[in-house]
């Protein structure tokens, strides 16, 4: 049953959100900034904290991870070790988080039946009898502190077991001053936080050239596919989403048996995760705008973008064989500076060795299945009145 050899994906665990990559890419910056907070556990091995805050996809979580295993490997090394508990603070109550703790020390210890102050003070007896360090890296902790569990973090941040210090890094979308009490903050200085921008394009674009070199096999994909999935994600600076589409995009060409990824599997990817360009949408345009979208999918084919003029010429030819009355080039690029915003075409100019021209790419839909619902719609006849 799931014995067919792959010809595009060699290892698809490198596309999943865990993994955690030996090098990261853009990353160094934060990765040297958590090397100095944490060096007093390093070398001293006194207990550290820190706040690692940014939008989602900016590198967090992986960062925390990569860190800590390296951290681990270090003191390893120098006959310290180090254990690392990570806690997605999401779905978790404190008692939650309390128990996943725990059981990092005592696998058996029941769900039920203990209150959170009991299950405290075990938590406390196990890092007092504890011979190794601890990190804990409370994700989405924002989440967590809103529910007003902040006794956990105090906890934490205060705990001093003779032989085992205890570090915290708290992962967080929003800031969490206002949500920890005073004597936590005390302890967590917000001189501790790193920051998380978020990612260009071109480093979306070489962190989607890793993950690809990494997961599937040579020769499966093309470069306009990365150039397109860099330029999907760009708009959030979102590492997640690059990753994603390169994953969808991957089991999609996959399922095609063909060559190997192209601009349409992304283009199909990421109408699946996220797409502006419904049916309603694509119904309410009247037949000028739909005939100008109609030219452009026909004319766009699999390529990442082409230029308003080429579409233009295509333009031409839609409306002779549906007997439209072809507009004007100043009409034309109105119709298309409309469809952008209406977000099922993006406009970009460039400089080309002819003078600057306007690129037209479609970020949501595959040209294929656009032009099939484009002819559809205009020969049933279904367009609206243009206003």
């Amino acid at each position: 049953m799931f014995d067919r050899k792959s010809s595009i994906i060699r290892d698809g665990s490198k596309l999943d959100y865990g993994y955690v990559p030996k090098d990261l890419v853009h990353r160094e910056e934060q990765m040297s900034r958590l090397e100095m907070l944490f060096r007093p556990l390093a070398l001293d091995g006194r207990s550290c904290s820190a706040f690692l805050t940014g939008s989602v996809g900016t590198g967090k979580t992986v960062t925390a991870r990569r860190f800590c295993a390296d951290m681990a490997e270090f003191m390893a090394s120098r006959g310290r070790p180090t254990d690392t508990i990570y806690v997605n603070s999401r779905n978790v109550s404190e008692a939650g988080a309390l128990l996943q703790i725990i059981r990092h020390y005592d696998p058996g210890y029941p769900e039920r039946g203990f209150s959170t102050e009991e299950m405290a003070r075990v938590l406390a007896q196990h890092l007092a009898g504890n011979r190794r360090g601890l990190v804990v890296i409370l994700d989405e902790v924002d989440v967590l502190l809103k529910k007003g569990s902040t006794d956990l973090v105090y906890q934490l941040t205060r705990a001093r077991a003779d032989a085992a210090p205890v570090s915290l890094m708290m992962i967080s979308q929003e800031p969490i001053e206002n949500l920890l009490d005073e004597a936590s903050m005390s302890t967590f200085r917000r001189t501790n936080t790193v920051r998380f921008n978020r990612y260009s394009e071109s480093e979306l674009r070489e962190i989607v050239a890793v993950r690809a070199s990494e997961a599937l096999m040579p020769g499966s994909y093309s470069e306009e596919s990365l150039d397109t999935i860099a330029e999907e994600s760009a708009e959030f600076g979102d590492a997640r989403m690059a990753i994603e589409l390169l994953d969808r995009a991957a089991n999609m060409a996959e399922e095609d048996d063909g060559g190997g990824v192209t601009v349409e599997h992304v283009r199909a990817a990421k109408a699946m995760i996220y797409s502006s360009v419904s049916d309603s949408k694509l119904r309410s345009l009247d037949i000028n705008r739909m005939a100008v979208l109609l030219a452009v999918a026909r004319a766009i084919k699999s390529n990442p973008s082409i230029s308003s003029a080429a579409a233009e010429k295509t333009y031409a030819i839609v409306c002779e064989e549906y007997g439209i009355q072809a507009r004007k080039h100043t009409q034309y690029w109105t119709y298309l500076q409309d469809l952008e915003k209406l977000g099922i075409v993006r406009l970009k100019v460039v400089n080309d060795p002819s003078g600057r021209i306007t690129l037209v790419s479609l970020p949501d839909i595959p040209s294929k299945v656009l032009a099939q619902k484009m002819e559809s719609i205009i020969e049933r006849g279904e367009e609206s009145v243009e206003l």
